[in-house]
């Protein structure tokens, strides 16, 4: 229907177009019929063609023609560009709580790190008495040593020293028996020949870096004792076995400074734990 509208109008505007050009060449056209009781033929003047008339309105529509034959589909057009990411939309409202799942199996882990140490438990009751065993067989007669040396000593310093020693040098005797310690060189003299156990203790003095003490047999170390840092009241000693013949000599070496007073933070121990008699 709106095409024949459409090819109405087309029409209308050729015949108008058509008019208007015959007007600018001079060629008289009339459209309309001579009036009655108007003379006519040869000896009549025709009037020129009037100005056009302005169009008239569109008339109504026409009835819908029938529908055409479909068209061959379109080549395919180009993908769109992407679209923007919408916003996110709102939560939504929380479901309702499924019923527990079947239990699963059990999984393999690693083993778990070790726990805490319990308490101690309470203790047992005491067990019934064992058995006696078999009697042993009787053993030989031993010999019989009667122990008539005795030879032991303990000296002491009362005072610091802040110097190294060659043979560290004491102040006090705290007990000697059979023998005769040398305080000034700090010297034990062996008289009897035998197995002695020596031992001994030195302090650190404040602000000193080390401190040591070596047990001495004439000239060879048996043992050292060692400390350092920066703390104060660093303590050392040591303890040794050691076999001496008559006229051997026993002492200490020590370096760095040495803390005593009448507490005898340093001394020097020792004793005849068997003759070779």
């Amino acid at each position: 229907m709106f095409m024949s509208n459409v090819m109405q109008m087309q029409k209308v505007k050729q015949v108008i177009l058509f008019l208007t050009i015959l007007n600018l060449t001079g060629i008289n056209a009339s459209v309309t019929s001579p009036e009655e009781g108007m003379p006519t033929g040869p000896c009549c003047q025709v009037s020129p063609a009037g100005v056009p008339g302005i169009p008239g309105n569109p008339g109504p529509y026409g009835p819908a023609g029938s529908k055409g034959d479909m068209g061959s589909p379109g080549d395919v057009g180009m993908h769109g560009a992407k679209g923007d990411k919408g916003s996110d939309g709102l939560n939504g409202e929380r479901g309702a709580t499924g019923e527990p799942g079947q239990k699963g199996e059990q999984g393999v882990g690693q083993p778990g790190k070790q726990g805490p140490q319990g308490l101690p438990g309470i203790a047992g009751l005491m067990g019934g008495r064992g058995v006696p065993g078999l009697v042993g067989l009787k053993g030989q007669k031993g010999d019989c040593i009667e122990r008539t040396q005795r030879v032991a000593f303990s000296v002491a310093r009362n005072t610091d020293i802040a110097e190294s020693t060659s043979s560290l040098p004491f102040e006090e005797i705290l007990f000697e028996e059979g023998t005769h310690f040398d305080l000034s060189t700090g010297t034990f003299t062996c008289n009897v020949a035998g197995i002695y156990v020596f031992m001994f203790s030195v302090l650190k003095l404040q602000g000193s870096a080390s401190a040591y003490a070596t047990l001495m047999k004439n000239g060879n170390a048996i043992v050292r004792g060692f400390t350092s840092g920066a703390g104060n009241y660093l303590q050392t000693g040591s303890s040794a076995v050691v076999s001496l013949q008559e006229d051997d000599r026993v002492f200490l070496n020590t370096g760095g400074n040495l803390r005593s007073n009448s507490l005898h933070y340093t001394s020097f121990s020792g004793f005849l734990l068997y003759g070779e008699n």
